[in-house]
């Protein structure tokens, strides 16, 4: 269910570690889509898991933080398509579209799980800390890409940087909410037409 990155090459006490972190976000996972996030418990995790909660707790320090630790995952999945974009050769308008494309494909594989985990992050926002460290992450690697625009010519250097980051980023936020109300299907096309949208807003004023 998520993305399981090779471990051989570490001791095997880290290895253990962390394949005991993964094995309670993906047994969460599955309580949150069977039984619904609200309902699912730390002792219901632990038992499925096959874990004490003593050891659950070494992990993760409430049942929030498992989704927390979900959405910090799917956000780092984004960032790492946009550092993957900024190595090829192409227009701000086609490393959005194939930005939105991928994001709509991961979501896409996992969309009973995503709604749970858009739904139920949305708490996050609520809480400053939570948000402001999302936010800053999500910032910084959109600058980073609005910036290399800039250079080529195809982001306009007139308005100011902070607001084109705001309104992309924001479009990204707006794409994931996409998925509560779209069909798998229809997700891609739905967000690549918006990526279009906004790489127009971001010629603007040229």
């Amino acid at each position: 269910m998520l993305a399981t990155k090779s471990l051989k090459n570490l001791p095997l006490r880290e290895r253990k570690k962390r394949m005991t972190h993964l094995r309670i976000i993906e047994t969460a996972g599955e309580l949150f889509i069977a039984q619904g996030y609200q309902t699912t418990t730390v002792d219901a995790i632990a038992e499925a898991a096959e874990i004490s909660k003593p050891t659950f707790f070494n992990y993760f320090s409430t049942k929030h933080a498992v989704l927390q630790s979900m959405v910090e995952r799917m956000d780092n999945e984004f960032i790492a398509s946009i550092d993957s974009e900024l190595k090829k050769p192409s227009s701000t308008e086609q490393r959005l579209c194939h930005l939105m494309e991928t994001t709509a494909h991961y979501m896409a594989s996992r969309i009973l799980l995503m709604r749970v985990i858009i739904v139920e992050g949305l708490g996050g926002l609520a809480k400053p800390d939570e948000a402001s460290n999302r936010l800053t992450k999500l910032n910084n690697a959109m600058r980073e890409l609005l910036a290399r625009g800039r250079e080529q010519g195809d982001v306009s250097a007139d308005t100011n940087i902070d607001l084109q980051v705001q309104i992309v980023v924001g479009s990204y936020l707006y794409a994931l909410m996409n998925a509560l109300t779209h069909s798998p299907n229809e997700l891609a096309n739905q967000l690549v037409l918006m990526a279009k949208q906004v790489a127009a807003m971001l010629r603007a004023g040229k």
